[in-house]
Formats: C-alpha cells, sequence, structure tokens
C-alpha cells in the first residue's frame, strides 16, 4: 500500500533522515525508493551518552558523538 500511496501523490523517492543503516533498507521492501539516507544530529547528555555511543559502536548508527570527556568524567563505569 506504501508504494501505491506514494505514486499517487507523485513522489517516485525520499529522502531519508534516519541515523539507523538498516532503515534505509526497509522501504524498499514495499517499493519506496531511498534517494539518500541523511544523518540527524543528536543532543549528547550525561544520561544517554552511553546508550549514543552502544548504538554507534553495536549497531552501526551513524552518530557523531565527538569529544564528550567533561561527560565521561561525571559519569559511572557502563555495564
Amino acid at each position: 500500500m506504501g508504494k501505491q500511496m506514494l505514486a499517487a501523490l507523485g513522489v517516485d523517492g525520499i529522502d531519508l533522515l534516519s541515523n539507523n543503516p538498516d532503515k534505509a533498507a526497509q522501504p524498499r521492501a514495499p517499493g519506496a525508493r531511498v534517494r539518500d539516507r541523511i544523518p540527524t544530529g543528536v543532543f549528547v547528555t550525561i544520561g544517554n551518552l552511553h546508550y549514543l555511543r552502544a548504538k554507534a559502536e553495536h549497531t552501526g548508527h551513524s552518530i557523531e558523538l565527538g569529544n564528550h570527556a567533561d561527560l565521561l568524567a561525571r559519569t559511572p563505569l557502563a555495564i
């Protein structure tokens, strides 16, 4: 149904805003053509730094974490 809806709207392809490389393959299944995957920015906090790092390192998300030594010095060790 997604392909038919896009075709009815005159859409022949989409630019996907996502840090997840697997999401670019998902819309292709119903026939939508992904022209480009555009990574989004992330807001790094003391509460999500380890989570974001795990997403980048273990699942291949394109997340630019930069150097957050100040936050790392204030967080407990990751488990």
